[in-house]
């Protein structure tokens, strides 16, 4: 189309170098109308590279938050994977703990001994949202398919609610322990004692067996009901993140 209004142009040019007759007020309407449609088309194909350009632009920066939140979802899976087996373990051996009531017997000295060896720290769990939060932040959200957009959204709320139900079980978990402390003073007191019979006979830990005993198992319930939420939580989020995984590689362009 454009050599087309060229040639035109050119015969009409030529005209005039070759001493033909003035332009008729048709040629010159014609030819005015081709240099407009030659500035048109020129300006059409200048906005048309121009919005290519901008569409690559965007393409690539969708690519690198392609890439940023595979190595933050791929490190969210470990973590999470991390922190049930921890949990898990601890559900184990509160477990075992448990057990001992089946059987006649127990005495408190034992029931002491087994509940005070189980461990009083769960890890809080972290995820890896920097990648999330940038999009959200710098409106670059909008770049993300709105399928991928909406489960990421909804991965964050997962993790959000995790994070705020640990820390609330924590708490009421945290307040029977500073009870523990009053009474106990440090965990590892007691085994020290072994080799201090003044300073044992002195603190007369072992008289304080029943309260003991009762704070330890407030500190395990409080830890186990929030261990079990968290894993189940956790389990719930590594299926979306595959499947946000899953989604994100069929995006990612060799």
């Amino acid at each position: 189309m454009i050599n087309f209004f060229r040639k035109i142009r050119q015969n009409l040019l030529s005209e005039g170098k070759t001493g033909k007759p003035a332009l008729s007020a048709g040629r010159y309407l014609k030819y005015a109308i081709g240099e407009i449609i030659l500035v048109v088309i020129g300006i059409l194909i200048a906005l048309q590279i121009n919005n290519w350009n901008e569409e690559q632009k965007k393409e690539i920066k969708k690519q690198d938050y392609y890439v940023q939140l595979l190595d933050d979802l791929n490190s969210d899976i470990i973590s999470t994977e991390y922190t049930i087996e921890e949990f898990s373990r601890h559900q184990k051996e509160y477990s075992d703990y448990l057990s001992l009531y089946d059987h006649e017997g127990l005495t408190p000295a034992t029931a002491y001994e087994q509940i005070s060896r189980l461990s009083l720290i769960s890890t809080p769990p972290i995820f890896n949202t920097n990648t999330i939060e940038s999009l959200q932040s710098s409106g670059d959200i909008g770049l993300i398919p709105s399928l991928i957009r909406n489960k990421l959204m909804n991965l964050r709320s997962i993790q959000n609610l995790t994070i705020q139900r640990f820390d609330a079980t924590d708490n009421g978990q945290r307040g029977i322990t500073q009870k523990l402390s009053s009474l106990l003073g440090a965990t590892t007191l007691p085994k020290r004692l072994d080799n201090q019979p003044k300073m044992k006979e002195f603190l007369h830990i072992d008289e304080n067996l029943r309260e003991l005993i009762l704070v330890y198992e407030g500190i395990h319930r409080w830890k186990n009901v929030s261990q079990l939420e968290t894993i189940d939580r956790l389990e719930t989020m590594q299926k979306e993140i595959d499947t946000i995984i899953d989604l994100i590689s069929k995006e990612i362009k060799e």
